[in-house]
């Protein structure tokens, strides 16, 4: 009896301690796995991740799609960091089939760089993976854990190892702020929550867009404002899968919403609607927003229930009210019962900004606006007082204080100059339209065609407004033909989904079918 007590306490013992050791070192590893993310996420906006195997490596370079949006410099440091690491079977064995990611961060003197994060596999021995390193010629330390890497005759990189972490940067300031690890990162969590969901996916982005003011400001020439203005106050993130093609770049995913006062959220409950605003934009639309949900009726609730949490609701019934009392016209018994489910702001070519809103019918509300506007001519009005679209619309109308306007088939137009609202309408008669643009019936059937927000820029068309807004670099860029000049679409749709967005990223290039001069001449 005793000798089975015996054998059965040190089978029990033995149990213990392999499990001990399992989950030590399964402990170990997942840490190293946090404090790569937490490196790799701190101050990031955009985040791409991959796995370190050959097979990415020989699908990516068919596409040269990606090497036209990073720009030869950074697709130059990226080749000859693969030369180095890579391809050195004795240094690649150490981070063999782990996750690399490619941060994207505001460096110094208004550049954006790269920071490259990846752990040594939690199996392999640091001490000879540090012997390995100092014994390469390319490879020389600086300072404990910093090291300079020879990438070529022009071209250096930095290195640390801390930690079983890996950081690479050609800015030795990125590489430091790297080292500094919140112990909260909500953007880590949040990649730790949806990284490996798909495990067939090639590669991942993620994007905090809390960190995406501090990106712009190393783009732009001024301040962030107008239609982009959203991104000072924007508390979300995006987790989205890159679906390879040689013709389009397409991610999918989905983007969450953090803050309940965010202007958005009154989207995401909504059913996804088939949108037919975008049918009336002229066909020099350099960009626009779409909105879109199921009625009007329940979506003014919601947005009350906002502009009470943000104070804005007493400003709202003063507009109201005053209108009332000044010119006998109850706004409550117009736009609420005459507004449908979609309204658009956008943009031309020219700078130009104007705002739509699709009608239940737009004859009555001639009518019932009759006694707030003013005639400008017979087609174009002047609204009387200030802030009546903001008090029913919100924020994507704060910039259209006391617009001048026009009706036209079941649509409000408005704009800030007479004379915008009048190029429109000659757009709109003349059926110069955004819709009959192959380059856009392109995009847009490269994506679900209901939505409930979608952000587009058409990249040609925005030319000048690129070039007054962009930074010289950035700019020239946009314009290079190993660059972003061919690319005509960026879509990033969003579709509600419970407590978060679908969503459809893509940046596309309109290839024209040429017909054969056999077939076009007969």
């Amino acid at each position: 009896m005793k000798k089975i007590i015996i054998l059965l306490g040190a089978l029990f013992i033995g149990v213990a301690f392999m499990a001990y050791l399992y989950f030590s070192k399964l402990g170990m590893e997942n840490n190293a796995k946090d404090l790569a993310l937490q490196s790799a996420t701190n101050n990031a906006a955009l985040v791409f991740s991959f796995q370190n195997d050959k097979s990415f490596y020989e699908i990516i370079e068919a596409q040269d799609l990606i090497q036209q949006v990073l720009g030869k410099e950074k697709i130059n440091f990226l080749k000859q960091l693969r030369e180095v690491l890579i391809n050195d079977n004795a240094l690649n064995s150490y981070i063999k089939d782990q996750h690399i990611y490619i941060s994207v961060l505001p460096d110094s003197n208004k550049t954006l760089n790269f920071l490259l994060t990846v752990e040594v596999q939690p199996d392999e021995d640091l001490n000879k993976f540090n012997a390995l390193i100092k014994s390469k010629k390319y490879i020389s330390e600086i300072k404990k854990d910093i090291y300079r890497l020879k990438l070529n005759d022009t071209l250096s990189t930095f290195a640390r190892i801390q930690d079983r972490v890996i950081t690479l940067s050609t800015s030795i300031k990125l590489i430091n702020d790297a080292a500094i690890r919140l112990n909260e990162n909500p953007f880590s969590e949040y990649i730790k929550e949806n990284n490996g969901l798909n495990k067939n996916v090639l590669a991942h982005i993620y994007i905090n867009f809390n960190q995406a003011p501090l990106l712009l400001r190393n783009i732009l020439a001024s301040n962030i404002n107008g239609g982009i203005s959203c991104l000072n106050k924007q508390n979300s993130f995006a987790a989205l899968n890159y679906n390879f093609s040689k013709e389009k770049i397409l991610f999918n995913g989905s983007t969450t919403l953090k803050n309940n006062d965010n202007y958005l959220k009154l989207f995401e409950s909504s059913i996804a609607q088939n949108t037919t605003i975008q049918n009336i934009l002229p066909d020099n639309t350099a960009n626009y927003v779409i909105y879109a949900y199921d009625d009007y009726e329940s979506w003014f609730k919601k947005f009350s229930s906002l502009q009470e949490s943000t104070k804005e609701l007493e400003r709202a019934k003063t507009v109201i009210n005053t209108i009332k009392n000044e010119y006998r016209t109850d706004l409550n018994s117009i736009f609420p019962l005459q507004t449908k489910n979609q309204f658009t702001i956008f943009q031309l070519s020219t700078a130009e900004k104007l705002g739509a809103i699709q009608l239940v019918n737009g004859e009555k509300v001639k009518q019932l606006l009759f006694d707030v506007s003013a005639d400008y001519n017979e087609e174009i009005k002047l609204f009387k007082s200030s802030n009546i679209l903001q008090s029913y619309f919100g924020e994507p109308f704060k910039n259209f204080s006391r617009p001048y306007y026009t009706i036209i088939d079941n649509f409000l137009v408005v704009a800030n100059n007479a004379s915008t609202v009048q190029s429109f309408l000659n757009s709109y008669r003349n059926n110069k339209l955004l819709i009959q643009t192959p380059e856009y019936l392109d995009a847009l059937n490269q994506i679900s065609n209901t939505s409930n927000i979608s952000y587009y820029i058409n990249l040609k068309k925005s030319q000048d407004i690129f070039r007054s807004n962009v930074l010289l670099k950035y700019y020239k860029h946009l314009r290079a033909d190993s660059g972003l000049r061919n690319f005509d679409t960026f879509l990033y749709q969003m579709i509600s989904d419970k407590n978060k967005f679908i969503t459809n990223l893509l940046l596309n290039k309109y290839l024209k079918s040429e017909i054969p001069d056999s077939l076009g001449n007969r």
